[in-house]
This record gives C-alpha cells, structure tokens and sequence, in this order.
C-alpha cells in the first residue's frame, strides 16, 4: 500500500447524494481513495472517483478484500499545493 505524505489530509464530503449513480461503491476511512482529491465521498454511502464517470470504471486496483492498493491516478488531498494565492 502506498504511504500517505505529511501534510495530506482526508478529502471533505461530497454535498450532494451519489445514490443513483452508475460506478459508486463503498470507501472506508482508511481506504487509499479517501485520500484522493478525485475522490466525491460521502461517509456511509456510495462514493465516486471524479475521473471514472466518463468510463464508468475506477483507475484503482483492489486487493481480494476490496480495498485499494494502488492506483495510478492517484492525486494526494494536500491543500497547500490546491490552493492559489490572491494577490
């Protein structure tokens, strides 16, 4: 499993409900996907990957338990490095 850098934080949950959307599933807390600024998470509903709607799939890879391992679009939640600064 990869590692999670210092200073990256857990994305914030996602306003609306992803219910009747196609290619949702479950993310645990200490899922690698909760980390991902892709991620549209909703805690104790389905959640999406926001680069997976156009395909349908998730770019992650799963272990036999379901939880993510690796993805190669993973793109770490770090705030400091998703914000501009208005002069």
């Amino acid at each position: 499993m990869q590692c999670i850098p210092g200073g990256v934080i857990q994305v914030s949950p996602h306003p609306f409900s992803l219910i009747s959307e196609q290619s949702c599933r479950s993310i645990s807390d200490d899922d690698l996907c909760a980390w991902c600024s892709h991620l549209l998470y909703r805690p104790g509903e389905l959640s999406q990957c926001g680069i997976s709607i156009p395909e349908g799939h998730w770019p992650s890879r799963c272990d036999d338990d379901g939880y993510v391992q690796f993805c190669p679009s993973l793109c770490h939640n770090n705030p400091h490095e998703n914000t501009k600064e208005i002069k």
